[in-house]
């Protein structure tokens, strides 16, 4: 029986900067404090399942440059027990890395990306009959020059792995980054009909609707109405099994019945966040855990915001998650909006 998550995708180590202001054309703004940790949304899934789960089987497979930064990724993933046995290592790249600018006053961030190595991720030469996982994560199209580039039979890489992926019996999800509206056409919509799962924020679920759907902050109102008919429209566009959105304030579901389900994203105090770099990862590995455990989606979709409010009291990207029953423990007690 398949066990365990495969991810495949971006990795990267974040400098999170925390300033009061973003600067402006040759102008100064001090930098009160900075963290290292590893990022990207192939790494941050694995690193948040596994501490969900320490001992639900965890790979992660990704290119990195030989070097510190590279060395980091691989002493962290050691540490919390991630296999990186099939990691592909570039020769002339650096290993990726993000300045995640971070304000004080209210933990929204600015992305300074360089893609590196993930650049040379090679997709196709990735053997999935040598895993026992029974989900495939990739986290994210567009960041991966070499596996975002069409194949002889196919628009990209990625639908060839996924392709693979089914006829072996893996369920598959993704996640997506921004993309503008023509590469989100070219490059995410192939792989939906090879899907298992899709978990995306609301501005990712509108660029793959072509509307505009952003929602501004945790107390901003919900139309909840809108969002679940948002999750039924990427349910038709061939998705298996659940579409889910995220937002600051909640989330939605969708399935393959029509069925749609709401949550509300837990109550965090201004004060005890200390930044929301990864937290949309946090929920995604929170939801994807509940699916691989067969949970009832309103659970699934209970841990996903129990586990994002987790990383956003952290500093880190992609550590300070507790396991499954604190977590959820720790959520029902600061309640739900």
């Amino acid at each position: 029986m398949r066990s365990g998550v495969l991810s495949v995708g971006t990795s990267t180590v974040d400098y999170t900067k925390k300033i009061d202001h973003l600067p402006e054309l040759e102008s100064l703004v001090l930098i009160d404090e900075i963290t290292r940790s590893t990022g990207g949304p192939g790494l941050n899934l694995a690193f948040d399942v596994r501490q969900l789960d320490p001992g639900l089987p965890v790979e992660i497979i990704a290119c990195l440059g030989q070097d510190s930064d590279g060395q980091f990724i691989l002493d962290q993933a050691a540490q919390y027990g991630i296999d990186t046995s099939r990691m592909q290592f570039s020769p002339t790249r650096t290993t990726g890395y993000a300045d995640a600018l971070t304000l004080n006053s209210n933990g929204k961030r600015t992305f300074l990306f360089h893609a590196g190595a993930n650049d040379e991720l090679d997709v196709a030469s990735i053997d999935l009959s040598q895993s026992g996982a029974r989900i495939l994560h990739l986290g994210a199209l567009g960041l991966h020059k070499w596996a975002d580039s069409p194949t002889a039979d196919e628009p990209s890489q990625w639908v060839e792995l996924l392709k693979k992926a089914r006829s072996l019996g893996f369920e598959s999800n993704m996640e997506m980054v921004q993309l503008d509206p023509q590469r989100v056409h070219e490059l995410i919509t192939p792989c939906l009909p090879h899907l298992s799962s899709l978990i995306i924020n609301e501005s990712e679920a509108g660029a793959l609707l072509g509307i505009s759907a952003k929602i501004e902050g945790t107390d901003a109102p919900l139309d909840w109405e809108f969002l679940e008919s948002m999750a039924t429209s990427l349910m038709s566009l061939g998705i298996s099994k659940i579409a889910v959105i995220h937002t600051p304030a909640g989330a939605v579901a969708a399935d393959s019945t029509g069925s749609t389900w709401r949550q509300g994203s837990v109550k965090v105090p201004d004060a005890d966040i200390k930044g929301t770099t990864g937290a949309g990862d946090a929920f995604a590995a929170g939801v994807l855990y509940g699916l691989h455990e067969n949970w009832e989606i309103s659970r699934c979709l209970r841990l996903g915001v129990a586990t994002a409010s987790q990383n956003i009291q952290s500093h880190s990207t992609s550590l300070g998650v507790k396991p499954t029953e604190q977590t959820l423990a720790e959520a029902d007690a600061r309640g739900y909006r």
